[in-house]
């Protein structure tokens, strides 16, 4: 891990950790054997397993967790053992951690830290002027730039909070191991979907300017669904390409000059969900913010077979709106898509959109349910209890009305969860 802070730390403490990260196996348990405290902090706040992890040292975290490591621990940064282990792509490791159950970044055992990143990490940022920078902007323009950097760095070091540790996995091979724990492939980085599905890192534009200007616009499908393949739209999928790349290649000016969004893969918010036969089912997804020329919300469903090949399917926007933010749970065949942002005119406060994908025919069709339902819900998440063939909710914001009759977005405080059998929402708790 990044970021080291300076604090004073026991001389004793600071021999054991350098046995962990460099002694032998033998020195390690001679030196538990004399009593030591197996937790204690060192450098940064990081403790023996840290280290362990850190030197990639299967044997020695295996050791310190028979002798009370304490897994859940953070650092000075809010980071935990299993951060560590991503952090190295210590597969070994992680998969230690996993099989033990420790938090994934979704619940923390312990309150988070309060960060001080200290007047050193600014005086670094601030004379470490970027090359590649350097001529894009002035001096002036970097120092404000640096002001904003260190104010938002303040802010977020007193209201820390953590992501799910999926996010920052970079080998296909770790990757799994949290798909295997239940995680949600959606949180990947992009760069990381890309390598499960395959997808070409050295394709090309293989569309030919008049195949760009006749499919370059998205449009909803007109059957439930729609077979909506065609020579552009694959090209940016195999690319990961956006709007900007799109234009540049094929000439066709800016977005401020030629109105009108250009259809691409670029997106946020859209779920990939791994199927049967190694298949992966990427629903929706918006491109860019609300204020940028090419920012759409899209409905389609791209279905990968996880060798670099896929189809996309597009459907009428009656019978599945634009979504994005929205969760998907595969249940045996069906995959449930609860939720969602969607454009503002869309957003029903109180109310629970869900819809279920079928594998099998491909179609959408809207599920129509009772009970106290989350409200307009966005950025959740969800898992399947099978033993109550329920789908469970939590986190995430939700669409509210202020006293002005003006949509308000506020964090979720409750767990709901939707019975499968009869369709029927309830409230579980709030925090």
């Amino acid at each position: 891990m990044d970021q080291k802070s300076k604090r004073e730390v026991n001389p004793e403490i600071k021999q054991f950790h350098q046995v962990v990260k460099e002694g032998t196996l033998a020195e390690l348990q001679q030196r538990l054997e004399s009593g030591i405290d197996v937790n204690a902090e060192g450098d940064s706040g990081m403790n023996a397993l840290m280290i362990a992890l850190e030197a990639k040292d299967l044997k020695k975290m295996q050791l310190l967790l028979t002798r009370g490591a304490d897994p859940e621990l953070t650092d000075d940064h809010n980071a935990t053992a299993l951060d560590y282990a991503v952090s190295e792509d210590f597969a070994a490791g992680v998969q230690e951690l996993l099989a033990r159950g420790v938090d994934r970044g979704y619940h923390p055992k312990y309150p988070l830290k309060k960060i001080d990143y200290g007047e050193d990490t600014f005086d670094f940022i601030k004379i470490n002027m970027p090359e590649e920078l350097k001529g894009e902007m002035s001096e002036e323009e970097w120092l404000e730039s640096f002001e904003e950097t260190k104010a938002l760095m303040e802010e977020m070091g007193q209201n820390p909070t953590v992501e799910p540790a999926i996010v920052g996995v970079y080998s296909v091979e770790v990757l799994k191991l949290f798909l295997a724990a239940g995680d949600d492939l959606s949180l990947a980085s992009p760069e990381m979907k890309r390598l499960l599905l395959k997808l070409d890192d050295q394709a090309m534009f293989q569309a030919t300017p008049a195949e760009y200007l006749k499919y370059k616009s998205p449009r909803f499908g007109t059957a439930n669904p729609e077979r909506m393949d065609n020579p552009f739209w694959s090209d940016m999928i195999q690319i990961g390409g956006n709007a900007y790349q799109a234009r540049e290649h094929f000439q066709d000016g800016t977005a401020f000059e030629k109105p009108g969004v250009v259809w691409c893969a670029d997106r946020f918010g859209s779920s990939l969900t791994p199927v049967k036969e190694g298949r992966y089912v990427q629903v929706g997804g918006e491109h860019e913010d609300y204020y940028d020329p090419d920012f759409y919300i899209y409905n389609d469903v791209v279905i990968y077979d996880g060798k670099g090949s896929f189809q996309i399917l597009g459907y009428p926007k009656d019978v599945f709106p634009p979504t994005d933010f929205h969760t998907a749970t595969l249940v045996e065949d069906t995959i449930y898509l609860i939720g969602g942002a969607g454009y503002p005119e869309q957003r029903k406060p109180g109310f629970t959109p869900v819809y279920r994908l079928h594998t099998g025919s491909w179609k959408i069709e809207a599920v129509k349910t009772s009970g106290e339902m989350p409200g307009w819900i966005s950025n959740h998440r969800t898992r399947y209890e099978p033993t109550k063939n329920t789908i469970r909710v939590e986190a995430g914001k939700l669409s509210i009305l202020n006293e002005d009759e003006e949509l308000d977005l506020v964090t979720n405080q409750s767990e709901y969860e939707l019975d499968l059998s009869t369709l029927v929402w309830r409230k579980l708790k709030s925090d």
